[in-house]
């Protein structure tokens, strides 16, 4: 049998001040290919509220979530996530090369 792809897929939750997350990520042949981040209001007990997604595709984002000022907190976190992630990715990429 000839294995012609790898795809790894990670299940993440993260946390900030500005509320929690849960991250869906794909990685093909060490290639960021796919983020899903489910964004919750901030929340001391366990019923949290969803307040959008943000989609990372191949390097294009696409929010989901209704307009309202805490959108750019969200958007701000994801991004940090996203770019954690790529680096994450680039870093396992440069060892196996």
């Amino acid at each position: 049998m000839k294995v012609t792809s790898t795809i790894i897929t990670k299940v993440a939750e993260a946390t900030t001040e500005n509320g929690s997350y849960n991250l869906e990520y794909s990685i093909t042949d060490g290639i960021l290919e796919r983020v899903q981040t489910t964004a919750f209001k901030p929340s001391t007990n366990e019923h949290r509220i969803a307040v959008g997604s943000i989609y990372y595709d191949r390097g294009s984002v696409t929010i989901n979530m209704p307009f309202s000022s805490d959108m750019s907190k969200y958007v701000a976190d994801a991004t940090r996530q996203i770019e954690s992630i790529l680096s994450e990715v680039a870093t396992i990429a440069a060892e196996v090369e």
